[in-house]
């Protein structure tokens, strides 16, 4: 992962978003507060050998689970994470087809590499009984009584990740939150 100083991040700021989004570095994050999140595997090299994020997720850190975030998410943003898993998914055929691999024992190899994850109603099926050789690895993640959804959490390793190493942010980002005057 690239690093930068505040000054590439000050810069980032003007060029893509004129809010202080200072609350929402990584080593600020909180309990129950606000972060972008990604997956430790999403760190993809740009045209420029820069590794960069294709896609951070807005949420609420609710909890850690071997050191990853857990966090929860309002359904616009589980939509997201659940599209972004089937166009992980396809360029994995397009890998393999351009490798000579297809039919049933490309879409063999796609499901022992990754979930399959859709929405049934208001539901999220995973199903990753390829991926663990497990035929009730199905698990089905509803929202909580406030709508919001915990996305693979305790099951993928999530974190949180600068808002400014992501190319695109699903979620609305929150304003800095209200100080109290002393």
């Amino acid at each position: 992962m690239i690093r930068y100083g505040d000054d590439y991040y000050a810069e980032a700021l003007r060029r893509r978003d004129d809010r202080d989004l200072s609350h929402l570095y990584p080593d600020r994050v909180l309990l129950g507060g606000p972060a972008v999140f990604a997956g430790d595997w999403a760190w993809t090299p740009n045209e420029h050998g820069e590794l960069r994020i294709p896609v951070g997720f807005v949420g609420t850190l609710v909890d850690t689970w071997n050191g990853w975030a857990v966090f929860t998410c309002t359904r616009e943003v589980a939509e997201a994470i659940v599209a972004d898993q089937h166009d992980a998914r396809d360029r994995y055929r397009q890998q393999l087809a351009a490798d000579g691999i297809a039919g049933e024992r490309q879409e063999q190899m796609v499901d022992q590499s990754l979930a399959r994850l859709r929405f049934d109603g208001d539901v999220i099926v995973a199903d990753e009984t390829r991926v663990q050789d497990d035929p009730e690895a199905i698990e089905r993640i509803t929202p909580d009584a406030e709508g919001r959804y915990t996305v693979m959490g305790r099951a993928w390793t999530w974190m949180a990740v600068h808002p400014y190493d992501c190319e695109r942010i699903v979620g609305d980002l929150p304003g800095l939150p209200a100080t109290v005057a002393t």
